[in-house]
């Protein structure tokens, strides 16, 4: 099992996040709008929580049609969580924290 590291993502034009494995350049995931969750925390979620072969095995794509989106393997694993407060408010929650 490989881990990520992080000076291999190359974020390219219109929020394109690759990762180049050395044989090949992969889509991780788009950051097309702004929001809670930036690319550098994704990055060091990915980081912390997975391996490059388990993470890419997830992936949807052109290769993997029942694949998962890439907030949705966070939010599969429980470690990007949306949650509301008492007053109906939603929120985020990125490995135990607040976003």
């Amino acid at each position: 099992m490989t881990a990520f590291a992080k000076t291999n993502f190359e974020s390219g034009n219109g929020g394109y996040l690759h990762y180049n494995t050395g044989t090949e350049r992969k889509f991780v995931a788009r950051f097309k709008h702004r929001g809670p969750v930036t690319k550098a925390k994704f990055i060091k979620t990915l980081i912390k929580h997975y391996t490059v072969e388990e993470y890419f095995a997830r992936l949807g794509g052109a290769y993997n049609a029942q694949g998962e989106a890439p907030l949705q393997i966070l939010m599969n694993d429980e470690i990007l969580v949306f949650d509301r407060d008492d007053l109906g408010r939603g929120y985020f929650v990125l490995d135990g924290k607040v976003l």
